[in-house]
């Protein structure tokens, strides 16, 4: 039982149903999910979570399929049940490769593209104590021909993603039965 309960749409506000029905769409769900239902009790949370999932998720640089690994390396590095769910399945539906998905929650260090497992090393680095990247770790983004606009989203996304863990987390939800289906 979540310590939140998600906001039904038909409960919710204007606003914040508003939210709701662009994160759905754009993010090609069949619903809203209940991470971003539990925020709509705060028209202000849920709309500054959707604007972060728009300018750090979605547009980019970087593109989103490798974000979504990203996203589920450091949910479930981080022991996030509902983020790993929650972004394996967006991986499935951006066609990532299965085997890529186990990696990512297996070993990241046996991702075979050494500049993607670089880049997801590097998220994770950066997730679970950012005061330990050195050069040598920017260096080697660098080496794959990264700029700093890229790198920038990069801990950008890691700190997105330990955000949405905190929330998930915090709030206690279950991953939605829909993830299953995506």
């Amino acid at each position: 039982m979540p310590f939140i309960p998600i906001l039904e749409p038909q409960h919710a506000s204007k606003e914040v149903a508003a939210v709701y029905d662009e994160f759905h769409k754009r993010m090609s769900f069949p619903a809203p999910p209940n991470f971003i239902m539990t925020q709509g009790h705060s028209e202000t949370v849920v709309r500054g979570t959707w604007e972060a999932v728009k300018n750090v998720l979605v547009v980019g640089r970087i593109p989103r399929w490798l974000k979504e690994m990203m996203f589920v390396a450091i949910s479930n590095d981080r022991g996030c049940r509902y983020c790993t769910a929650a972004h394996i399945a967006c991986c499935r539906m951006l066609g990532v490769r299965r085997e890529f998905m186990e990696q990512l929650v297996s070993d990241v260090s046996k991702l075979p593209d050494p500049k993607v497992r670089d880049m997801i090393l590097f998220g994770l680095k950066c997730s679970r104590n950012p005061a330990s990247l050195t050069e040598q770790d920017y260096e080697t983004l660098r080496g794959h021909g990264l700029d700093q606009a890229e790198i920038v989203e990069l801990i950008a996304m890691a700190a997105f993603a330990v955000y949405a863990n905190i929330i998930a987390d915090a709030t206690a939800m279950s991953p939605d039965e829909m993830f299953n289906t995506l």
